[in-house]
């Protein structure tokens, strides 16, 4: 039903998400008070207007050009999920790769769609020689639970490099060395 495909820049059209349904409401979120993460309630609302959708679309290009790679879920001809990594490593203790983007349409969200994807960009950056992924996600509770429930736990080096926001929850992801 679900397939997942590697994605080449030539694949990648810049109105490629303007029927992906990203609607996010955030009513708990994690926060980080004196080095300790606490969940509070809150009031958020993450959507895209059609420039963020190209923003993101042309992003996306740009990962694969830098060496990095991208993988999408597809329903017939319909996207349904997309992850990315982008292709430089860094880190001090290990090769970390950044994992950039995972997103699942609205439609589609509980289905095991981010899973099949969080495996495969795994294999990418295995591939690229990483041996952990860096993931600096928005830390809304159900984000932070679904990378948890991969394997995923707080990072233990932080790459400034790959940290999006200060808010962000920094979550590093173990690879083994099998392909």
């Amino acid at each position: 039903m679900v397939e997942i495909k590697n994605l080449s820049a030539n694949d990648i059209s810049s109105d490629m998400l303007l029927n992906f349904n990203h609607h996010q409401i955030i009513t708990k979120k994690w926060v980080n008070r004196n080095n300790k993460w606490e969940l509070v309630p809150t009031s958020d609302l993450r959507e895209w207007n059609k420039d963020k959708r190209i923003w993101i679309s042309e992003y996306l290009r740009q990962q694969i050009e830098r060496g990095g790679a991208v993988v999408a879920a597809y329903v017939v001809d319909i996207l349904v999920g997309f992850c990315c990594v982008d292709g430089g490593l860094e880190g001090k203790t290990a090769k970390y790769a950044n994992m950039t983007m995972l997103f699942v349409d609205d439609k589609w969200k509980r289905k095991g769609v981010g899973g099949e994807l969080f495996e495969k960009i795994c294999i990418c950056a295995k591939r690229m020689d990483a041996e952990k992924l860096f993931i600096s996600a928005i830390p809304s509770f159900d984000t932070i639970a679904f990378y948890f429930n991969m394997g995923c736990e707080d990072a233990r080096e932080i790459i400034s490099e790959y940290v999006d926001t200060d808010k962000d929850r920094y979550l590093e992801f173990v690879l083994n060395t099998s392909v």
